[in-house]
């Protein structure tokens, strides 16, 4: 990959890490229930999380001369994407699911396709992968899934 396509994924990955904090906040706000204090605990702690992932992201985009997205709508695949409130805490959690499940699909792509070209930004997205992942699976085991995400989903793009 060019510097320049690296700097596009970046940014598109930080797109979606501003677009999880915004739901997980929101969530974060509105949840209501029995369960809210545990819910809203979650969803905070993750959104920390998530932000230190944008932050991580904007600095290495800088660091390879160019400029870090500010809003997940600049980044064209993201124009449409719209936060899913949902009504239920079950709910919520779901929506926060799918989008784990797509950040592990998107980190998983990005590994692959940066390959040995950069190896430090790599091991930075694995890192990153990594902890989505861990993601995913506190959502998941909250909606007693079976299984948070698709493992090894990506290994015959490589």
């Amino acid at each position: 990959m060019t510097r320049q396509e690296i700097i596009n994924r970046l940014n598109y990955l930080r797109s979606q890490e501003l677009f999880a904090i915004q739901q997980y906040m929101n969530h974060f706000y509105r949840v209501k229930g029995t369960t809210f204090a545990e819910i809203q605990g979650m969803e905070r702690s993750i959104a920390l999380v998530e932000m230190r992932h944008a932050e991580m992201l904007a600095e290495k985009i800088n660091m390879l001369g160019g400029d870090p997205i500010s809003n997940p709508s600049q980044v064209e695949q993201m124009k449409s994407s719209r936060i899913t409130e949902g009504k239920t805490p079950e709910e919520m959690i779901s929506a926060d699911l799918q989008l784990e499940r797509g950040a592990i699909r998107d980190y998983t792509k990005a590994v692959i396709d940066i390959g040995d070209s950069d190896p430090g930004i790599r091991k930075m997205l694995e890192g990153i992968l990594e902890q989505e992942e861990e993601h995913a699976d506190i959502f998941g085991s909250y909606l007693s899934e079976s299984q948070a995400y698709d493992i090894g989903e990506l290994k015959g793009a490589a």
